[in-house]
């Protein structure tokens, strides 16, 4: 389970729920556009419920960890729509730094990597013959 944060609301969801309403959010505002989504979440009482917000440019959407529950709430299709329409804005995977494979091993503060990449470095120098 996962809560999304937005305005002063706090709406408990299923993890994929959750994590594509903040994938969605990220490529409308790569866009320059906004959309009015129905996420389907649990009311306070266990019931389910859907819960409309409004996502653009300048949205402010915060998901963070809940504590397990019997109750968790996956909706495929909700899933599979948002993530559809995320790749409407030629994104076809989420635009997360953290997870772009482009981006893996940039900003690594690991000092041992760092001087190991160096030494394979050094080492493939002084192998190569020299031009």
């Amino acid at each position: 389970m996962k809560h999304i944060h937005y305005d002063n609301t706090t709406i408990l969801t299923g993890d994929d729920i959750a994590d594509a309403v903040i994938e969605y959010a990220a490529a409308l505002a790569g866009g320059d556009r906004a959309d009015t989504v129905a996420v389907p979440a649990i009311a306070p009482d266990g019931t389910r419920t859907t819960t409309k917000i409004l996502i653009g440019p300048t949205s402010e959407v915060v998901v963070e960890d809940a504590d397990d529950d019997q109750l968790e709430d996956e909706d495929g299709d909700f899933v599979e729509r948002l993530r559809a329409a995320a790749r409407t804005f030629g994104h076809s995977e989420p635009i997360h730094a953290n997870t772009r494979s482009d981006l893996k091993g940039i900003g690594s503060s690991n000092a041992d990597d760092k001087a190991d990449a160096e030494t394979s470095r050094t080492d493939d120098s002084e192998d190569s013959p020299a031009s």
